[in-house]
């Protein structure tokens, strides 16, 4: 199995590329249980059952191990660590096809196929705006109230407060 790499060892064993040696070694005996000829009657067990004994032996060996993943990355590029779910549901190595470069785009519906909302987004910040441009003009009268109070706190009338004080023409000589 090490020379022949049309056949993945991680995928047989339903395992990743990082799996320890534990985990490999969980992999093959649940499998090893399921596909052994004495216990499965199927006709395809016992090769079946060579196929993952073979990439146990690949993946048990620290050196074959290695040298495996040295030419898998070779053959497959970078982008062969991708994980997929394997024959056990764990994750296992796929190649640069596993999966197209780009996703499709969705694009946004037609403005009919939109939902109309019942609310102007905009109602509320009109509402703001003149909330405070209402309080702005009460503040201002509201200084404007203060400053003739103070006038008429001084001892002027109200009604000289109010007068604009118009130049007297002098004669000139």
């Amino acid at each position: 199995m090490s020379e022949d790499l049309s056949v993945d060892a991680y995928a047989v064993l339903g395992v990743s590329v990082l799996a320890t040696d534990d985990e490999i070694h969980r992999a093959y005996r649940a499998i090893a249980r399921r596909m052994h000829p004495d216990t499965n009657p199927d006709p395809g067990a016992a090769a079946a059952f060579a196929r993952v004994t073979s990439a146990y032996e690949l993946l048990h060996d620290p050196a074959r191990r290695r040298a495996y993943d040295l030419a898998r990355a070779v053959q497959r590029g970078p982008r062969a660590t991708r994980a997929a779910p394997g024959p056990t549901g764990n994750a296992a190595v796929r190649g640069p096809r596993a999966r197209p470069a780009h996703r499709p785009i969705e694009s946004a519906p037609p403005p009919s196929e939109r939902p109309v909302s019942d609310t102007d987004e905009f109602a509320l910040l009109g509402i703001i705006v003149k909330i405070v441009a209402v309080i702005v003009i009460m503040l201002l009268l509201g200084v404007i109230l203060l400053s003739i109070t103070a006038r008429c706190d001084n001892g002027l009338d109200i009604a000289d407060a109010c007068q604009v004080p118009t130049p007297t023409a002098t004669s000139g000589g």
